[in-house]
């Protein structure tokens, strides 16, 4: 089965949009026309794409590209207008022997019945179905076609931009087809009217030579859009279909991966049309800025954050006391509730509401390992209640990778749905390595980047014992460490970098201001080193690979099954060994991750993740 989408026409009737681009590049809600269809092929995972363009067609095949979201896709010319039938014909050596679906790259369909219409077309052996709309509005459907089914939905008479209203069957261009269809073209009349073949008659030629043809009813929310009011429909369309989410996160002021994880969740769902607010216990003014129209909700609550965690389990207690208590205050307000990070998945239990948990680690003491039997056997009770809650209390669980998809099964028996977390490739592709190698010093160093939490969880002193390994063997080889620093822990670091005399090959920064100043340091760097065990530094790795540094990961850390899989970085825990390997053959692994970040690109931007957030969002709301 491969996806047909006409791409070809100019769209007069949207002057003031289509002037110097081509209609299906039009954004609605920062995403083009066309990729809400192209979503839709990937869906129903068709072998090709097969995109005709004409007009401006070098910006379509620019912004898609080759590939789009692991599908091929290739292009065919229209060279003039004439209509969906010259459009299908001009696509028909791409086509081959393949059945495929029709769209039309100007259709909003949403929540589309694609996948149950092709089942039918399968199961049943169909020449074509045809995927319709209910209208009640007799203008509207003179828009399109109409069809005349009987009780079963058998078509035997399809009709054109009908002038009188027969029934409420309105025609879209979502139609799957037989491959055989395409013979019929040349027995297609040509339309007096029009000069050109119309794709009602196309059809319509196949049911008189008593070929099945069925109807469809694939959605409630459908507009061709062809003037501006046929597009602020759509944006109004995409609005009400989509929920009101109340995101929940411990607390926003320590500005860490989950946290810019929430904030670029929150930003894009705007920009996608979702209303959303984060009900959290702190803020800092950085996320008040990064956040482009979510409401922040901070509960009156006199409890002692230490960033990223709490004090103690006294405070746990106290915060899902604060949480259920403003819930309970709230929660109408909102038609789902998307928890991050427990404790605040126990906050709405047992009251029901749709929830989804992003599970960035099942709840454990793993910042303690050393503790006590105590704290060991409270924490297996908390096990088991926090296992009764989760399986009684959330809808759908979602993940980062399969590591820890694994870990959702083991501790719930849930199968999660794996959500790659999003990486800002535009920003860090750029950066000005000059700039950073003036201001903190690092001319003619062979450096080597940490960035992230300094921590135990974190491992960053093993960062320090790679470097001692290779001083003798790297020139000029520098560590720098880049985040906020537990002071007990970088004690710990600064005495074991005193005794085994490395003061001299290991740099800590602390917090940087200016993400900017991030950006600069990356493009400084020869490698990036992330120790970091199974909690957190999801993103960090990639980052740095998106600035095209070789980078070296612990294959212990949740995104190494994603880096090896696509080969984005060196997966091992001998980082000496990976780093010597790096330097005798840099030119080669700069290659390699100059690859490996297009990959980031294509497949893991801050839009795609919210995307696949928002489709298990509405799977949870939806849910009988």
């Amino acid at each position: 089965m491969k996806a047909l989408i006409l791409a070809g026409g100019r769209g007069s009737r949207l002057n003031e949009f289509t002037k110097n681009k081509n209609k299906s590049i039009i954004k609605l809600f920062e995403k083009p026309l066309i990729e809400y269809n192209l979503d839709q092929a990937v869906e129903l995972e068709v072998n090709e794409i097969i995109i005709v363009v004409g007009y401006k067609k070098e910006e379509i095949i620019t912004h898609i590209g080759e590939k789009y979201k692991g599908i091929k896709v290739s292009y065919a010319i229209q060279k003039k207008q004439k209509g969906v039938v010259n459009a299908i014909e001009c696509g028909r050596n791409l086509i081959g022997n393949s059945d495929f679906i029709l769209m039309l790259a100007d259709e909003m369909v949403i929540d589309a019945k694609t996948k149950d219409m092709l089942r039918k077309f399968k199961e049943e052996d169909l020449f074509a179905i045809c995927g319709i709309v209910s209208e009640e509005d007799k203008y509207s459907i003179g828009k399109t076609y109409t069809a005349m089914p009987n009780e079963k939905g058998r078509v035997f008479r399809l009709i054109e931009k009908p002038k009188v209203k027969i029934n409420n069957i309105k025609g879209t261009g979502h139609i799957v087809f037989k491959n055989e269809i395409l013979d019929y073209i040349k027995r297609t009349p040509i339309n007096a009217f029009r000069n050109q073949r119309e794709l009602v008659d196309l059809i319509q030629v196949a049911i008189d030579d008593s070929k099945k043809v069925y109807i469809y009813s694939i959605t409630e929310n459908y507009v061709n859009i062809n003037t501006k009011e046929d597009y602020d429909l759509s944006k109004k369309m995409v609005k009400e279909n989509n929920p009101k989410v109340l995101i929940i996160h411990n607390q926003m002021k320590y500005y860490g991966g989950a946290e810019l994880l929430i904030v670029e969740l929150a930003n894009w769902m705007t920009k996608m049309g979702i209303k959303n607010d984060i009900l959290t216990l702190s803020k800092s003014k950085k996320v008040e800025e990064e956040l482009i129209n979510t409401d922040i909700i901070i509960p009156e609550n006199n409890i002692d954050l230490r960033p990223p965690g709490y004090k103690d389990i006294k405070d746990i207690f106290k915060a899902i006391k604060v949480f259920r208590k403003k819930l309970s205050e709230i929660k109408n307000n909102y038609d789902i509730i998307n928890f991050h990070d427990f404790p605040v998945t126990w906050s709405l239990w047992p009251r029901k509401k749709p929830t989804v948990w992003f599970m960035n680690q099942p709840p454990n003491l793993w910042s303690k390992p050393n503790a006590g039997w105590f704290y060991k056997l409270l924490n297996k009770v908390r096990i088991l209640f926090d296992r009764f809650i989760v399986r009684n209390g959330i809808d759908e669980v979602c993940v980062l990778d399969k590591s820890f998809h694994k870990q959702a099964y083991d501790r719930y028996g849930i199968n999660s749905n794996i959500v790659y977390c999003g990486v800002n490739y535009d920003f860090f592709s750029y950066g000005n390595k000059k700039k950073a190698i003036k201001e903190y010093n690092l001319k003619e160093k062979f450096i080597v980047i940490y960035s992230g939490q300094i921590a135990e969880g974190k491992n960053t002193l093993d960062c320090v014992k790679a470097v001692e390994k290779l001083k003798n063997k790297i020139p000029n080889i520098l560590l720098v460490l880049v985040g906020k620093e537990d002071l007990k822990y970088k004690n710990k670091m600064d005495l074991y970098i005193k005794e085994k005399k490395l003061e001299k090959y290991v740099q800590f920064i602390g917090m940087i201001d200016k993400k900017e100043k991030l950006q600069d340091l990356y493009k400084a760097a020869n490698v990036g080193l992330f120790p970091v065990g199974k909690q957190g530094g999801w993103i960090a790795p990639f980052e740095m690979v998106s600035s095209g540094i070789p980078t070296v990961m612990s294959s212990d850390m949740g995104s190494s099954t994603v880096a090896k899989k696509h080969n984005l970085c060196i997966v091992t825990k001998e980082y000496d060994k990976a780093i010597l390997e790096i330097y005798n053959n840099y030119s080669k692994y700069k290659k390699q991750t100059n690859k490996a970040a297009l990959y980031i690109r294509d497949n893991l931007s801050w839009r795609q993740y919210t995307e696949r957030m928002n489709s298990v969002l509405k799977k949870a709301w939806k849910k009988p």
